[in-house]
């Protein structure tokens, strides 16, 4: 055979393998298509629905079409491993979402509760707008004026009535039934020409006497408001002071310092004893219970000790620098109290006149007037025209009582106990209820804010000087809305011993204070 031959056959068995090649390619291509049609429909068919899980409302309800084919290609196993984590997933997606419902739920009862309180608060402060706009109880009587509308001198309570006689500077007496809702004039006197400057009911309130510039001294009976007795001139001088020592002796003094002893049961209108050891006016006096010493104050400064019953002075203290204007006896009558004009107050040992055992100085201005009205607190009127409360025994301020506008000129306390008449220069006298000094429970001006030691008492001075008490028509600036407060939680008892621990500290400071000081 020739070599072309040979190469026309090799070249024709190539073309038909090639030809049988793709021709098998071609029905294996169609088999496969074929069979991987019906394997997915019997796939299809065998296997499993898919359960979706239930996810919250802000989770699509559909699945991508191509997570649904990466889906399709897992296995089993890796199907059930796919659901186990977005079943944790949609827990932890809900806890979240309790958390976050918790926390609204929080945050609305907060806002509930400030809304609660901010009602609260709103109610309160209506309430107590409204009982402002109230009329108040009254718990004193309303203040009397002197008909003349001139400078009352001076008042007396009757001691066993609800009775009280006002005099004024025209001479006129008049009195009044008192009472919370209104006051009655019952009388009206007109025995001296002149200023009556005294006024003073006997023991048991069936006498009234009354003494004048104009020298004389009238006794009047308080039930038919007749005169008793009635002593011209009594003195050489104008009375300045009058004192009733009991039932039948009763003492006066005078501007020139003498001082008279009279008895009411002698016909002769003669005094039983006189004394002249001062040189100024008798501004006041007292005597204790049994009536055995009669001790006056003097505008020379000196305190002076009468016996009525041996009728001779029985003692007399150095002269102070200012006028004695008032006293009184404290301590179960054991000791007497002196106001002066500078704003001292001397306190003297009842038989020891010369020389006082104590003081206390701390008025801003001159005591005018002074009565006891516990057996430890002491009422004074000063120049200022304020109403002070004192403490003795220790000595403190208390605080302000009561206020006019111009200096006080005299203090009367009712039978109760529980008014105290005060008179100054505008014509009027005014009733102050000082009940709540009966309170045991009742603390007074405690301080809240911590003071050094050095400050402590100037601090707490002028605080009290100031302070006003609930006798005062004043209010003090902490006051303000002070009801409104919540109390603070906790018991009360551990707080009031570590106050009392606190005082007892600052008690020991200022006592080793006082030893460094002594010991320089």
């Amino acid at each position: 055979m020739s070599q072309s031959n040979l190469n026309d056959k090799t070249t024709l068995t190539g073309k038909r393998k090639l030809e049988d090649m793709s021709e098998n390619s071609s029905s294996d291509e169609d088999e496969e298509s074929l069979f991987l049609q019906q394997a997915k429909e019997v796939f299809s068919q065998q296997r499993k629905p898919f359960i979706i899980p239930q996810f919250p409302e802000n989770m699509p309800d559909k699945v991508n079409s191509d997570e649904d084919d990466d889906d399709e290609n897992f296995t089993d196993d890796e199907s059930q491993l796919s659901n186990e984590e977005t079943s944790e997933q949609v827990q932890e997606e809900v806890s979240e979402e309790e958390q976050e419902e918790e926390m609204e739920k929080m945050e609305e009862s907060i806002e509930q509760l400030a809304a609660g309180r901010e009602e609260k608060e709103d109610a309160d402060i209506i309430i107590a707008i409204c009982n402002a706009a109230k009329p108040q109880e009254k718990i004193k009587p309303p203040d009397l004026r002197s008909s003349v509308n001139c400078m009352v001198t001076d008042i007396s309570f009757h001691p066993s009535k609800e009775l009280i006689a006002m005099s004024n500077i025209e001479g006129e007496i008049t009195c009044y039934k008192y009472g919370n809702e209104e006051n009655e004039l019952l009388h009206t006197l007109n025995h001296h020409k002149k200023s009556c400057r005294v006024l003073s009911f006997n023991h048991d309130g069936a006498l009234l006497f009354s003494a004048s510039k104009d020298k004389s001294v009238v006794i009047t009976d308080t039930e038919t408001m007749t005169v008793m007795q009635s002593f011209r001139k009594a003195h050489d001088s104008p009375i300045y002071s009058l004192l009733c020592m009991d039932a039948n002796i009763w003492a006066s003094g005078d501007d020139d310092g003498v001082v008279k002893v009279w008895d009411k049961r002698r016909a002769i209108q003669k005094p039983v004893a006189e004394y002249k050891e001062m040189d100024e006016f008798v501004s006041s006096m007292i005597t204790d219970s049994g009536s055995r010493l009669l001790v006056c104050t003097s505008g020379e400064g000196t305190l002076t000790a009468f016996n009525t019953r041996a009728k001779k002075m029985e003692g007399q203290s150095e002269v102070y620098p200012s006028e004695m204007n008032c006293v009184g006896l404290i301590r179960q009558e054991t000791k007497v109290i002196a106001g002066l004009g500078n704003g001292n107050m001397y306190i003297f040992d009842w038989k020891a006149f010369g020389y006082h055992s104590d003081a206390f100085g701390d008025h801003p201005s001159a005591i005018n007037c002074m009565i006891p009205i516990m057996d430890n607190i002491v009422i004074t009127g000063c120049d200022d025209g304020k109403i002070r409360a004192i403490s003795l025994f220790p000595h403190r301020f208390l605080g302000v009582v009561g206020h006019h506008k111009f200096p006080i000129e005299r203090l009367d306390i009712s039978t109760c106990g529980h008014y105290i008449a005060s008179t100054s220069h505008d014509g009027r006298v005014r009733f102050w209820n000082i009940s709540y000094f009966e309170d045991p429970n009742l603390k007074l001006m405690e301080s809240t804010t911590k003071k050094s030691v050095r400050n402590k008492k100037r601090s707490l001075r002028k605080e009290k000087l100031g302070f006003q008490l609930p006798s005062s028509k004043r209010r003090n600036k902490g006051d303000f809305f002070a009801g409104l407060a919540e109390p603070e939680p906790g018991p009360a008892e551990p707080e009031a011993e570590s106050d009392s621990d606190a005082a007892s500290d600052s008690d020991a400071e200022s006592a080793s204070e006082a030893e460094s000081e002594d010991v320089k």
